[in-house]
């Protein structure tokens, strides 16, 4: 099945019938070799770029529109017959905001998040990414920080690729992605504290993080 670039097509292969399962033909040894060798090979670096943002403070009128760019690398891990894992390695991506300075978003010291999952579908290949986060505000107004936030529940984005990585992007003389794949986010993406009781207190949003990734080649 086309698709996923660097050799790694075998990890996305269609269900044989029964019967068929069962013969060791050469094809299928070659498939069972694949998945069991390391995946030192698998590593994708992708840029991103998350144009117009709109980080939301709870119970204030502070709406800003940011513009986040960064970079993610991504472990590809075995699956299924029609689907391989996405295990995120590294994350970051930064902007500017007035009343709180640069704005980092990067993995926490311990990630727990789900893999990412893409898979065969009717169109191509579908990526459902799933990220947790930190978000640190390097001041609020006249207080220094540094100001570190996590995200209350993991961030979703979904896409649909002609290939996996997708291609390589750009950026317009406004910072606006060009090229690349864009990943429609799921739903507000909520910033908060959890204490140790459990209970989560929101403190901003990050709305409309719509995200382009480009497979970054060099």
């Amino acid at each position: 099945m086309p698709g996923l670039g660097g050799g790694e097509v075998p990890l996305l292969g269609r269900k044989r019938p029964r019967s068929a399962r069962h013969r060791p033909t050469p094809a299928r040894q070659r498939v069972l070799h694949r998945r069991a060798r390391p995946a030192q090979a698998r590593l994708r670096n992708l840029s991103l770029n998350a144009f117009g943002v709109t980080l939301a403070v709870e119970g204030t009128q502070q709406h800003q529109t940011l513009n986040f760019i960064g970079s993610l690398t991504q472990k590809v891990l075995i699956g299924g017959a029609d689907f391989v894992r996405l295990q995120t390695l590294g994350f970051t991506m930064e902007a500017a905001h007035p009343l709180f300075g640069k704005v980092t978003l990067h993995l926490p010291d311990i990630d727990v998040s789900p893999a990412s999952i893409l898979k065969l579908g009717p169109g191509g290949l579908v990526e459902t990414w799933l990220q947790s986060f930190n978000a640190t505000f390097e001041r609020r107004g006249d207080a220094a920080g540094p100001f570190t936030f996590q995200t209350l529940d993991v961030a979703q984005w979904q896409a649909l690729l002609p290939s996996y990585p997708p291609p390589p992007q750009g950026t317009n003389p406004d910072g606006s992605p060009t090229g690349g794949t864009l990943f429609r986010v799921q739903a507000p993406i909520r910033l908060g504290t959890v204490a140790p009781s459990g209970q989560k207190t929101t403190y901003a949003q990050l709305q409309g993080m719509n995200v382009n990734q480009g497979h970054l080649l060099a």
